[in-house]
């Protein structure tokens, strides 16, 4: 039996609000919710995480499109290596309320595609996309035999009882409900790899990152905090498969006589971050319309 998930993790399923509209095939081909509900977004609700709030449930609080397009046309993870541009002024504005519901559970990827198909009707959404190749750090193992440093291990299957404060929490897998308890699904090749299984982000003090692939580790290393120290974002080139939980005691930002983050990186798990080519996606928004919220 993996550990209990704390009260705070707890997912609620949360009925629909307001009127759902239904929505039929959709014109790309794409699979589409059998019911799904937009309209102007609360004052002062959290867009994260986001992840399918059940396995054929996807509700999204607050998220602006430009937001709703990372979540929509990405890998499901942080998206670091991705950017979105162009479109009305109101598109990096104006937050929504999403949920899309349909009858058979169904895959991230799947709810993914369903979105888009949703963005697609109801925001009258046209986008073109590229993908290049760019300068970046790419993060490599350090050491020739290959062995990790002291604060990484292979992630047991199991998840914290309690969800430590976290600053940039990543997206994690929903859970689900064992008699009176939530704990963490068995894994599943339909998983995302860029979807944490258990609380991932920084902590005070550092990093921690819990049922994570090495995606995630790369993505967490190019946002604000660790990107403003290493100057630019990180792609995983490691070629390490599976899960795994690491720990990085560093604080951020450093004081003037602490090491480098690449020295700690080094140190504490074993990896490198060097300079080298990676893929980066850019999304432009030709055009979209304001949708008839519900």
């Amino acid at each position: 039996m993996k550990r209990a998930a704390g009260t705070s993790l707890m997912v609620v399923l949360c009925a629909f609000a307001g009127r759902a509209s239904q929505q039929g095939p959709a014109a790309s081909g794409k699979p589409s919710f059998e019911a799904a509900t937009i309209k102007l977004a609360a004052g002062g609700a959290n867009p994260l995480p986001v992840a399918p709030s059940a396995p054929n449930r996807l509700r999204i609080p607050s998220m602006t499109l430009t937001q709703l397009i990372y979540t929509a046309y990405g890998n499901g993870g942080f998206n670091t290596s991705m950017r979105v541009t162009g479109g009305p002024d109101w598109v990096g504005k104006t937050a929504f309320y999403v949920e899309g519901v349909v009858a058979t559970p169904s895959t991230p990827q799947q709810i993914r595609l369903m979105l888009q198909s949703l963005l697609e009707e109801r925001f009258a959404l046209k986008i073109s996309n590229e993908t290049t190749t760019a300068d970046m750090l790419t993060l490599v193992l350090d050491r020739a035999d290959g062995t990790l440093g002291p604060k990484v291990k292979k992630w047991d299957g199991t998840c914290p009882g309690v969800m430590p404060p976290l600053v940039f929490p990543a997206a994690r897998r929903p859970l689900q409900r064992v008699g009176d308890k939530f704990v963490v699904p068995p894994a599943s090749d339909a998983d995302d790899p860029d979807v944490a299984y258990c609380p991932t982000g920084y902590r005070v003090g550092g990093i921690i990152a819990d049922g994570v692939t090495m995606s995630t580790v790369a993505s967490l290393l190019s946002l604000p905090p660790a990107r403003a120290l290493l100057g630019t974002i990180t792609e995983d080139q490691t070629r390490l498969t599976g899960r795994f939980t690491l720990d990085l005691d560093y604080v951020f930002p450093p004081t003037p006589d602490a090491p480098s983050l690449s020295t700690a990186i080094k140190e504490q798990w074993g990896l490198r971050v060097a300079p080298g080519k990676g893929t980066f996606k850019t999304v432009r928004v030709e055009s979209a319309q304001l949708p008839t919220t519900d």
